[in-house]
């Protein structure tokens, strides 16, 4: 049986809370931001060693491109 029922939507659309005015992200940054976050934490999942956020947020850098890897004990 079709469903006939119209669709129920909110009153309002919900926004994200997102920063905006001066210093607000471009939504290029956003995806970008996105994206390494993503990466970010599946290499800490991942890590058998357990991995810091700050590790993981460099290493995820390198592999998206965003940073050249440095020699251990550089920062």
């Amino acid at each position: 049986m079709p469903d006939t029922e119209p669709q129920w939507e909110p009153s309002r659309p919900e926004k994200p809370h997102r920063r905006t005015g001066r210093g607000a992200l471009t939504p290029e940054q956003l995806a970008l931001a996105d994206d390494l976050h993503t990466r970010a934490l599946a290499l800490r999942a991942a890590s058998e060693d357990g991995l810091s956020i700050r590790e993981a947020v460099a290493l995820a850098a390198v592999q998206l491109g965003l940073e050249p890897p440095c020699a251990e004990g550089e920062t």
